[in-house]
């Protein structure tokens, strides 16, 4: 059988979210590092015709979206699922992922890379992904793209007090989800929780957020057991 090959940008929350998937199922596949700079010139079209990363392609089958991406694998290859087996609990994984991939992306946005103070941390990682760019130009233009970006979703004209607060809201929530079990649905390792790690350790760049993960009593045990059967 032809390997996969995961075309990703490293610094991508939903590329972390499909390598955990493939580990955690025993999937092998190779990685492909896109060059940020060659995706709006087509380079990368018969695997991404929307430029969507992380894509993937097996064989002649390309497929897009993380979601979209876990859910082929579910199909497609054998290994332990993502999807709880009880449809309540396939639910609420539905909806856990949902959260994290329309929400939680947002704040690690805003928090990560439209702040400058943070994005100082993670510039390096972005640098990779755009040879022969200057650090300082990357830096100008990851923070006018995700402003934008932010600004046209919401959280981004939040006052920071404000979105400060509501990321310390969602780290007690999902502490609280946590509390008296191992997963976030079901009995079992979930999509629920592969989406929720990947924006997290994003989030996690930003000092604020690392503030707020430091009052939590569940998250840190959580995240060890994730990593040591899903790693990313």
């Amino acid at each position: 059988m032809t390997m996969i090959t995961l075309y990703q940008f490293a610094t991508s929350p939903f590329t972390e979210k499909v390598r955990r998937a493939m580990n955690y199922r025993g999937i092998d596949f190779d990685v492909h590092d896109v060059a940020r700079a060659e995706v709006p010139s087509g380079k990368y079209k018969d695997v991404s015709p929307t430029g969507k990363f992380p894509a993937i392609k097996d064989g002649d089958k390309s497929v897009w979206d993380s979601t979209d991406i876990i859910y082929y694998l579910e199909d497609k290859y054998e290994g332990p699922s993502l999807i709880p087996a009880d449809p309540r609990e396939a639910a609420l994984a539905h909806a856990i992922e949902e959260w994290a991939d329309e929400s939680l992306y947002f704040y690690e946005m805003t928090v990560r890379l439209s702040w400058e103070h943070n994005l100082e941390a993670a510039l390096d990682e972005f640098a990779e992904t755009m040879p022969g760019v200057p650090k300082e130009q990357i830096k100008e233009l990851v923070l006018k793209g995700s402003g934008q970006l932010t600004s046209t979703q919401g959280v981004g004209r939040k006052p920071r007090d404000q979105v400060v607060a509501d990321v310390e809201r969602h780290f007690k929530k999902l502490d609280a989800l946590l509390e008296g079990r191992d997963w976030l649905a079901g009995d079992a390792l979930s999509l629920a929780d592969i989406a929720v790690i990947g924006q997290l350790n994003a989030l996690l760049y930003a000092e604020e957020a690392r503030a707020a993960f430091a009052k939590t009593k569940n998250i840190r045990g959580w995240i060890d057991r994730l990593d040591a059967i899903a790693p990313k």
